[in-house]
């Protein structure tokens, strides 16, 4: 590093580098029997192509696929080593000028004649001069003196269970009931008297000597328990716990959120992100024209639910675009620049706009009636409004979860200079089948920099090989047994050099730096590495992958009953497994030991890849496996059922004849 003048922060790549020289380096070791220790360790011929062509920080130049003319596309960078992580066998981990790695099976050393060009050497020079700026003071024959006595550091050991310094979760067993019921607290249409109004979920329905009635079922049909719903007129009725699950479903789209019908635009309003009129016009490829935007404008809205919420105009304008061009037109701000490049246009068609708009709404506040935060203050918000903790308790579980997925940083300490800060925050949802608040805390991916498809890209399973190995599962009466990984990206190192600064989930170690040691959701490579990590694990345990699908892992394998020779089968669609073996359950309990599964997720298939699996007999008395979609189709009927009882007078569709 003293001879090449690399920066000091690089010994850990120069560390690196050197062991895979000295692990491909023929030594004086009478173990060796004169192989290298790449030989002896893996007992395949060592391969030197990826280190014998260059040597640590030499100048290379690769191919920069996204440099526009006139810019050359051959940039300059430093040779950092081979990458056995990323790419092919010939990938290389190359150092660009503002100090990140590209990985890069496309590039070259320089000529004589470049290296000795004065203006390749001026570009050489102000490379690193650019590299001393980002990467620090370079490496001195003082900072390797085998003088040092450096102590190697001693930590505690971490504990998986001392809780992260956050207060332990409640006992279920100690609390009140209804502090835990999903349904208390929800918001949703139901029939009142001789329409449909809006109410509230207040509690559950007790008996004279104060126990709750009724049993709770995770099944709603046979759920008995009744509740108390409060109306905005003050009125409390009683409902049963089917009818409202029945209505909430029926008043969601597939992802949760309710549909609501829009009765009037009652006001308007719009912040300093507004585009002001004398900024409307902009230049497009020498040409002005109009800016079409719709940022900072909020409308004020009355459903026929009777509730009353301010939406943003560029969702309105999707759902409900003839109504709010109409209010524009009457509030006579359609010459503004948020509506003066639409409104005219959209009341000139609008018959045919009305035609094939959905004008259904659907409102990102609430997902089967239960309000939704979008911020951590905001769930204890709702949480303190409606005297429970079930918010809190869903982000309690997740950032115990999540936790071993950073490395928190002393007070005042820095981030390495190579590392990159990503933000990261929750996110919040409504579980479909049992109502529980879930949280999710994510990395924001998206601003980070663009990083190479090597690094990001995850196979999955193709649907093809689910079907033949199905097939083969039946042919030779093999067991199928499915699996779901608990937490899958957190049980991974990441990839990336990234860090965060903490936010208030995170309790005491709000506003501290952390590093992120394990792979998160929101992450680009957080599939690549939980995928590569799953490869390690299933190699270890004697699969191969198929050369016709990476995904699809094999081994041979003989049942003990009859002898029967045959090859088993594990199939990986990100954390969804499934095995095809005489013994499956044996299989995914050793699995689970690298990668715990979901509490009951092993065991026999119901649902694999959103299609119902289940076993079928055929006419002729031969066992077979089926992959259906019908829980999308009863999806669809119902659809469509709906669509005509709204839009043509309660027509129906017509029953199929049961028979003669």
């Amino acid at each position: 590093m003293v001879k090449t003048k690399s920066p000091k922060v690089l010994w850990d790549d120069c560390l690196e580098y050197e062991a895979v020289l000295r692990s491909h380096t023929a030594l004086n070791i009478y173990g060796l029997q004169g192989e290298v220790p790449e030989t002896v360790v893996t007992g395949q011929t060592a391969d030197i192509s990826a280190i014998a062509e260059f040597s640590w920080y030499q100048w290379v130049l690769y191919y920069d696929e996204k440099a526009q003319y006139p810019d050359d596309k051959q940039k300059l960078a430093r040779w950092l080593g081979p990458s056995f992580e990323v790419g092919s066998a010939l990938c290389a981990k190359l150092l660009k000028e503002n100090g990140q790695y590209a990985y890069r099976t496309t590039y070259r050393g320089l000529t004589e004649d470049e290296a000795n060009d004065p203006a390749r050497i001026k570009e050489m020079e102000a490379f690193d001069g650019k590299i001393l700026e980002k990467l620090g003071e370079l490496a001195d024959t003082k900072d390797f003196s085998e003088e040092m006595d450096v102590e190697t550091p001693v930590y505690e050991p971490y504990e998986d269970d001392d809780g992260g310094g956050m207060e332990p979760l409640p006992d279920r067993d100690d609390a009140d009931p209804e502090q835990f019921d999903n349904y208390v607290n929800s918001e949703v249409l139901l029939p009142h008297g001789d329409q449909m109004k809006s109410g509230k979920v207040v509690g559950q329905k007790r008996a004279a000597d104060g126990t709750l009635k009724g049993n709770a079922n995770t099944n709603p049909i046979l759920d008995t328990r009744t509740y108390r719903v409060e109306f905005p007129d003050g009125v409390e009725a009683e409902y049963a716990a089917n009818t409202i699950a029945e209505n909430m479903w029926a008043q969601c789209d597939l992802e949760g959120n309710p549909y609501v019908l829009l009765d009037s635009i009652v006001d308007h309003t719009r912040d300093g992100h507004a585009v002001k009129k004398a900024d409307q016009m902009i230049v497009l490829n020498g040409r002005s024209t109009k800016r079409k935007t719709t940022k900072g404008w909020m409308l004020c809205v009355q459903w026929k639910d009777g509730t009353t919420t301010w939406e943003r105009l560029s969702e309105l304008k999707e759902s409900n675009p003839v109504e709010v061009a109409k209010y524009a037109v009457s509030c006579e701000i359609q010459n503004e620049p948020a509506f003066d490049w639409w409104v005219s246009y959209t009341l000139k068609k609008r018959d045919r706009i009305i035609s094939a708009v959905n004008n259904r709404y659907a409102k990102r506040t609430h997902k089967f009636g239960i309000e939704l935060p979008k911020l951590v203050a905001e769930a204890r918000r709702i949480d303190k409004k409606n005297g429970d903790n079930l918010w809190e308790d869903a982000i309690r579980k997740e950032m115990k979860a999540v936790e071993v997925a950073f490395k928190y940083l002393d007070d005042g300490e820095r981030a390495p200079p190579t590392y990159q800060q990503i933000r990261c925050h929750m996110i919040f949802d409504v579980k479909m089948d049992t109502f529980q608040r879930k949280a999710r805390y994510v990395a924001q991916g998206n601003s980070m920099t663009e990083a190479p498809a090597t690094l990001t890209y995850a196979s999955v399973v193709s649907r093809e090989s689910v079907r033949i190995a199905l097939t083969l599962a039946a042919l030779n009466d093999l067991e199928v047994k499915t699996s779901d990984v608990a937490n899958a990206f957190l049980q991974v190192p990441v990839l990336e050099k990234i860090w965060t600064i903490c936010g208030p989930e995170f309790g005491p170690n709000e506003g501290r730096k952390a590093i992120l040691v394990r792979a998160l959701y929101g992450l680009c490579s957080a599939s690549a590495a939980f995928r590569n990590h799953m490869a390690d694990c299933m190699n270890s345990l004697g699969f191969k992958s198929c050369l016709a699908d990476q995904d699809l892992w094999l081994r041979p394998a003989t049942r003990k009953e009859d002898g029967h020779q045959y090859m088993e089968y594990v199939l990986l669609y990100v954390d969804d497994i499934l095995v095809v073996s005489h013994d499956g359950m044996t299989i995914l309990n050793k699995i689970d030991r690298f990668f715990p599964m979901k509490p009951d997720s092993k065991g026999d298939p119901d649902m694999y890849l959103g299609a119902k699996l289940r076993p079928v007999t055929l006419p002729n008395g031969v066992n077979s496996w089926s992959l259906s979609p019908s829980k999308y189709v009863q999806e669809a009927v119902r659809n469509v059922k709906e669509y005509l009882q709204r839009e043509y007078d309660g027509r129906t569709l017509v029953q199929r004849g049961s028979g003669a």
